[in-house]
């Protein structure tokens, strides 16, 4: 059975994560601002209906209005923390699942800049772009297979060559086309 990795850091690009993420708290902010002013609002007729009517001075509904101002407040700051942070957070777990795959791309990416293309680009089970990686994945299995058929056409001229110079430099050039795809260094056969 395989042993599950627990993932600690998950703010691996920082500036993107978080901006995604605040983007998500600011959305939270506007809701709760909005869904507090209407309470209010209602709160606020509610009060003005019981003034006009002459029975806020009934210490029964002065205790009422002060328990419900009193409760709403209190509930109303504790969901929009609540919110806060929850949307927050879901923000960083979601672009941790974004920010992943892009990160091992980029790697990806500057192994093949630097001539090295011999291990495909794996990601976690549930991370986004699955879909580039199998893209990648054709890729980088078409750039092998044409770099085999590079060596197996140098193999053939250098079999056939009689120059030394000519067959020490084919030899290099098979060398590190087969370096590229992460083999041995034996061009002979």
């Amino acid at each position: 059975m395989e042993k599950k990795v627990f993932r600690i850091h998950y703010l691996i690009d920082r500036d993107f994560q978080l901006r995604y993420a605040l983007l998500l708290a600011s959305v939270a902010i506007f809701i709760a601002v909005l869904i507090g002013g209407l309470v209010f609002y209602s709160l606020h007729e509610s009060h003005a209906l019981l003034l006009k009517a002459g029975l806020t001075e009934h210490p029964e509904v002065k205790a009422l209005i002060t328990h419900w101002k009193n409760f709403l407040n209190y509930n109303l700051m504790m969901i929009l923390a609540g919110l806060i942070i929850f949307l927050t957070l879901l923000g960083i777990l979601i672009t941790h699942k974004m920010v992943g795959p892009i990160l091992v791309l980029k790697r990806k990416l500057d192994q093949i800049a630097q001539g090295l293309y011999d291990m495909p680009m794996n990601l976690r089970r549930g991370d986004e772009f699955q879909d580039v990686k199998e893209k990648f994945n054709d890729m980088l299995s078409h750039l092998q297979h044409r770099t085999q058929e590079e060596i197996n056409t140098l193999n053939s001229i250098l079999q056939k060559t009689t120059d030394t110079k000519t067959q020490e430099l084919l030899k290099n050039l098979i060398q590190q086309k087969q370096k590229s795809l992460g083999g041995n260094n034996n061009h002979e056969k």
